[in-house]
């Protein structure tokens, strides 16, 4: 009676399951997948991660140019920046600023 149920529960385990080289490549495919350093969402996780990064890279890069750019245009022409900036004026003089959108 014991053999026919061992039989039974054999016979219930699908046949690519029962080869000893499938089941060995689907666990390591598992393996591969969802565990370990290299695994398929790590290297998920970490390509967003880069994304990311590069976005900020990018942003940083265009905030410099600004910068940088405003920079020059302050040591080009210091009086006019310091007018502009801060309404500064010679005496018995006004500075009307005119912004446009």
């Amino acid at each position: 009676m014991f053999f026919m149920k061992r039989r039974n529960i054999k016979d219930k385990i699908p046949i690519p399951l029962r080869n000893k080289y499938i089941l060995t490549i689907i666990v390591f495919a598992m393996w591969m997948t969802f565990f370990g350093k290299q695994s398929l969402l790590t290297h998920i996780k970490l390509s967003l991660q880069l994304n990311e990064m590069h976005n900020e890279m990018e942003r940083y890069r265009e905030g410099i140019e600004k910068i940088e750019a405003e920079r020059a245009e302050m040591e080009e022409d210091i009086e006019k920046y310091v007018r502009e900036k801060y309404f500064m004026s010679k005496e018995n003089e006004d500075v009307f600023v005119i912004r446009r959108k």
